[in-house]
């Protein structure tokens, strides 16, 4: 049992020091990466947003000729 409970404390300190490893290469990005990023992600929303779109559109017609 001691030995489980010593294999937990380990496996969590190796977990915490990855985080904090993590943590130290984090950085905050600059103003033309965010940017950068903001469009990608906006693109990409609306991408999806047409897919969508269309997928609902199509799925109306086949309905409507279908009965």
């Amino acid at each position: 049992m001691a030995e489980s409970n010593l294999k937990k404390k380990e496996k969590g300190r190796s977990r915490i020091s990855e985080y904090t490893r993590v943590l130290k290469l984090a950085r905050k990005p600059g103003r033309k990466e965010y940017s950068l990023t903001s469009k990608v992600t906006g693109v990409g929303i609306v991408i999806i947003g047409i897919v969508g779109y269309l997928i609902k559109y199509i799925s109306v017609i086949a309905q409507y000729f279908g009965t």
